[in-house]
């Protein structure tokens, strides 16, 4: 894990930027040669800036690189931790971009989620947010979608094959069968507790418990990779925030996760953690 910071004596306010992003008149408070080594963090964190005055709400950001094959894994949460000391309110919002990963690491990253944030925090999907990542947008009080945006089914897979085929296949031995069908009751404890603990926190047992079978059964989407939508996670009944594309917000917000996904592959991250002030990334491993 690498860490950028600087604490510069002289931060620009907000005002102080040119109307079009990210021309600035001002020259940097850093060294010329520093500046440059870090401009693309500099660029990413002015626009970062810019959003939290359109929402009123500090914002920091959970990306992976997908061409990298990362997944939510055990040292995330402690990173996401450590933005969030930074951070000057309760009142976030966290920009995710993940294919999913580990169950028990996306469970990890919810509860320091829910313990730093016990008033509730806002999932941003400016793109994907699949399988364990859905979960991790269900545990927010609000997730904030756009045309692109897409959550996902969140039924365990091993190797590919669904935990549910595998718990149901009278060829697989007794120990296997138990594995998947453990899987299987481990995502559905997971995202229940979430969903009654947040968003759906006032509807009743049966209406949370028939949402998760349709999210973790094979037979309602068919895929794993099925795309849910804006629309069709609000006929779910979640609650769901839509930016229209020709929302301001939105499009900051897009050209803020294009920035990361272009910076991620040129720069050789497979994870960037970063807010206002803070940047924290994991380098591809050496082949």
């Amino acid at each position: 894990m690498n860490q950028a910071i600087d604490t510069p004596n002289i931060q620009p306010s907000l005002s102080s930027y040119s109307n079009v992003f990210p021309r600035t008149s001002k020259l940097p408070t850093q060294s010329p040669k520093y500046w440059v080594k870090e401009k693309d963090r500099y660029l990413r964190q002015l626009l970062i800036r810019d959003i939290q005055q359109d929402t009123g709400r500090e914002l920091v950001v959970y990306f992976t690189n997908f061409a990298s094959n990362s997944m939510i894994s055990d040292n995330d949460a402690t990173d996401l931790s450590e933005l969030l000391d930074d951070c000057k309110t309760k009142d976030i919002d966290i920009l995710i971009h993940t294919p999913g990963g580990i169950v028990d690491a996306c469970e990890q990253v919810i509860s320091i989620l829910k313990l730093r944030l016990p008033q509730g925090y806002r999932v941003v999907v400016p793109s994907m947010a699949k399988s364990a990542g859905t979960v991790l947008a269900l545990s927010a009080t609000e997730i904030v979608m756009g045309v692109n945006s897409e959550l996902g089914p969140i039924d365990p897979h091993f190797d590919g094959i669904p935990a549910e085929f595998i718990a149901n296949d009278p060829t697989v031995s007794y120990t296997f069968q138990q594995i998947a069908q453990n899987a299987i009751l481990r995502m559905h404890k997971l995202a229940k507790n979430v969903l009654s603990s947040r968003m759906l926190k006032n509807e009743d047992e049966a209406k949370v418990n028939e949402l998760i079978q349709k999210l973790s059964s094979t037979q309602s989407y068919l895929s794993h990779g099925a795309v849910i939508n804006v629309e069709e996670a609000q006929s779910l009944g979640l609650t769901v925030n839509y930016l229209q594309p020709e929302n301001e917000t939105w499009q900051k917000i897009w050209l803020l996760f294009c920035m990361y996904d272009y910076d991620c592959k040129q720069l050789g991250y497979s994870k960037l953690f970063e807010g206002e002030r803070i940047s924290l990334f994991k380098s591809l491993p050496s082949l």
